[in-house]
């Protein structure tokens, strides 16, 4: 069998962005972790996301950002999570180049959510991931209107960057 080889996209270090695909089992099936955010978080208010956000100097590397991100979000240790690969990187709507992550968390896992940045968690079953059939939908930024891939899930719309970076991992699993 032949290793991914995941796809790399240039872009300039202020827009490095790294995320954090959280995937645990319960009751024997797999699920991923997916965050609410807060309508007081500066950007992306009220979206379906994933843990991860902007490099840092110190980071060294968007793969520690989105390990960062995912302690300071989500509460889960540094060393309690193991990185089992990476997604393509992608361009999100507002102009960031993320650099996606896929990592194991044990279960049950004692998550703290960040109030200031995190409503709550979403645990989505991978086999309603691999059953839903995602529809474009408007999404609006500064003005601009583009189609994104769309889904809903117990009420919480999943489109954009979330759903492209989903339905990669949809093919690749």
């Amino acid at each position: 069998m032949e290793t991914y080889k995941p796809q790399e996209i240039y872009c300039v270090r202020s827009k490095w962005a790294g995320v954090l695909v959280p995937l645990l089992e319960m009751e024997g099936k797999p699920f991923i972790v997916l965050t609410k955010r807060t309508n007081t978080v500066k950007a992306h208010k009220g979206e379906v996301s994933f843990p991860g956000g902007m490099y840092e100097e110190d980071d060294g590397n968007r793969k520690n950002t989105a390990i960062r991100e995912c302690h300071e979000e989500i509460g889960v240790g540094m060393d309690d999570m193991e990185i089992i690969g990476r997604l393509d990187d992608m361009y999100t709507l507002t102009g960031f180049c993320m650099r996606p992550y896929v990592g194991i968390v044990p279960f049950p896992y004692p998550f703290k959510t960040n109030p200031d940045e995190v409503a709550y968690l979403i645990y989505l079953p991978f086999d309603f991931l691999q059953r839903v059939k995602p529809v474009p939908e408007e999404a609006e930024y500064r003005g601009y209107v583009e189609k994104v891939p769309s889904f809903y899930y117990e009420g919480d719309r999943i489109w954009g960057a979330t759903c492209r970076i989903l339905l990669r991992l949809r093919r690749m699993m």
